[in-house]
């Protein structure tokens, strides 16, 4: 239990969760959306502080974005990230046909292609559009993702989110554990995740330009790809309509092709972030702005 919790609190809000679960299930798709998104509108008008971080990343990420449409933008991000989490709360236990009957898929051919390397795989998704999906629908084509992921500090609330990750096959583990379980599985020809575009720290992390600022960032896939010549696999998957998404698989990056100096781990961790980089250019109102990602 994480520090500063109590058992009771714990119970607390696994009843709000649960009471909004089901408030969200008695409505359609599209009801839920249009709630979701004004909650997100809501949460964008009561906490100041993430409404002026959003606004100043964007500019710092877009200096020639007119000020107008900064705050369009910033009122979409709220709006997206409100629609995301009321398309979870009511699809936590959605069976994967209906789940995939909702997502369009562009270029399986580069994820069975890439899976079939035997390699070992890099799945390469920022914290974009519906990320949790895109590993769900993923597993449920048969190609389960091992996803490093920082456990919830209420542990009844984060066996159900455990739950509703791993229905499909995927696989979670814990930073603590992750080293060992991540070379086995990438040895073994399987498919990894790590989602790469948070602030990082020494040392494990670099500088390496984000948007054209300097910015910390891990380098753990550098030094995975390094220790098992795995391919990296960008995928992403957008919301395209109200509770309706397209996950998009582009061709692997094949790291064993490039120059020596561009496989080390400082120049390969930038490439991979200019990836992730221009993965946000294509739909900056559906990432994570509200994380302070410059931050020094």
């Amino acid at each position: 239990m994480a520090a500063g919790r109590s058992a009771l609190r714990d119970r607390l809000e696994l009843a709000a969760y649960l009471v909004l679960r089901l408030l969200f299930r008695a409505l359609s798709v599209r009801a839920a959306d249009r709630i979701g998104r004004g909650a997100g509108h809501l949460y964008r008008l009561l906490d100041r502080r993430r409404r002026n971080l959003v606004s100043a990343n964007l500019a710092l990420a877009f200096p020639g974005m007119p000020p107008d449409e900064v705050r369009r933008v910033a009122r979409e991000v709220f709006a997206h990230f409100g629609g995301l989490a009321a398309d979870l709360l009511r699809s936590e236990t959605e069976p994967a046909e209906s789940l995939l009957s909702r997502v369009e898929v562009v270029g399986m051919e580069h994820a069975r292609a890439a899976a079939g390397s035997g390699r070992g795989v890099f799945f390469a998704t920022p914290h974009i559009g519906n990320w949790e999906w895109a590993a769900l629908v993923t597993g449920a084509y048969g190609f389960p993702v091992t996803v490093v992921a920082r456990p919830l500090d209420n542990p009844l609330l984060d066996s159900r989110l455990r739950a509703m990750r791993e229905r499909t096959g995927c696989r979670i583990v814990s930073k603590r554990e992750a080293a060992r379980t991540l070379l086995k599985t990438l040895r073994s020809g399987g498919v990894v995740g790590i989602l790469a575009d948070q602030r990082a720290r020494p040392p494990d992390a670099v500088v390496v330009p984000f948007f054209g600022r300097p910015a910390w960032t891990t380098t753990s896939i550098a030094r995975f790809v390094e220790k098992t010549d795995a391919l990296i696999l960008p995928v992403v998957c957008l919301r395209v309509a109200p509770g309706r998404y397209r996950l998009v698989y582009s061709a692997p990056i094949d790291v064993a092709s490039l120059p020596a100096q561009e496989r080390e781990v400082e120049p390969l961790t930038a490439l991979v972030t200019a990836l992730v980089e221009e993965q946000v250019r294509a739909a900056p109102e559906q990432w994570l702005w509200l994380h302070d990602r410059w931050r020094s």
